[in-house]
């Protein structure tokens, strides 16, 4: 979930980045990370007592998030949270959450919270909606096909680093 003042209930401090919310396997709040400014180091100072963010691995994945084709170079799994974190030039710029957290449970909910969200993505099991959150930051949620239940969830960052 995203922290700060915005026009939608996931919200953002700025413009220009977005404080996330990272959580372990049981909810438990762990701390707050920053999509488009914080490092591998800072994050993993914030998972310090969970175990850190783990191994580095390098990325194989493109997302296309919007029109905007990403593939960060760098993924972390932290071993105590459900997340996958993306890095590129050391800032964090993909949040993956396996276990959602503060958001709507089916695509109806979801549509009602946020009506400019689009579905980008569909295969046999799931399918994906994307919206705009901001100028830099994206909510992508990912539902089951057959269920219209919200499974998993992320934010992106697409701004330049300045």
């Amino acid at each position: 979930m995203v922290a700060g003042p915005s026009r939608s209930a996931a919200q953002t401090d700025t413009i220009q980045s977005a404080r996330v919310v990272i959580a372990a396997f049981d909810g438990t709040k762990l701390g707050y990370i920053t999509l488009g400014a914080s490092t591998p180091a800072e994050v993993g100072q914030t998972l310090q007592n969970v175990g850190g963010l783990g191994p580095a691995r390098e990325n194989q994945v493109t997302f296309r998030i919007g029109e905007v084709p990403i593939r960060p170079r760098v993924l972390y799994t932290p071993p105590q949270t459900m997340n996958q974190l993306y890095f590129q030039n050391d800032t964090l710029v993909l949040v993956v959450e396996g276990q959602p957290h503060g958001l709507p449970n089916t695509r109806a909910e979801f549509v009602a919270r946020y009506p400019d969200a689009r579905e980008t993505h569909r295969e046999s099991g799931w399918y994906e909606l994307q919206t705009r959150l901001s100028g830099c930051i994206w909510l992508i949620a990912v539902f089951g096909a057959g269920s219209d239940r919200l499974e998993s969830d992320g934010y992106a960052y697409l701004c330049h680093r300045s």
